[in-house]
């Protein structure tokens, strides 16, 4: 799982909660680490991206990252600015979009629901 957010307690946040789960989290503060992290490290199950990212965006994160996969690649969009953010981040390719804060219960629910799809594919 690829995390893009550009405040370390969140990555920190994010990847204590969900290593309890199946998951190998890998976390990036900007957007280009996160794009380059995609390309070189991938594929990945997931990717949890802020709306505000330093460098390039966290849409133009989920552009990039929607132009070199075949569309199957659950993303979950955070942000703590909703003004006309949820409807952006779906044009961008976004699944689901979680505001900050966000509760433990309603970040882990928004990644089962987004990968509850593939497993059951599987």
């Amino acid at each position: 799982m690829l995390v893009a957010d550009d405040d370390p307690a969140i990555c920190m946040l994010i990847e204590t909660v969900l290593r309890r789960g199946p998951y190998e989290i890998r976390a990036c503060t900007d957007g280009e680490s996160a794009v380059q992290t995609f390309d070189r490290e991938g594929p990945f199950d997931m990717l949890i991206c802020d709306f505000m990212l330093p460098g390039i965006s966290g849409l133009d994160v989920i552009e990039r990252v929607r132009s070199r996969e075949d569309g199957t690649l659950p993303i979950l969009m955070i942000s703590g600015h909703t003004t006309h953010a949820v409807e952006r981040a779906r044009h961008a390719g976004a699944d689901l979009f979680l505001d900050k804060p966000f509760t433990l219960s309603q970040l882990r629910g928004a990644v089962a629901a987004l990968l509850a799809p593939r497993s059951t594919a599987s």
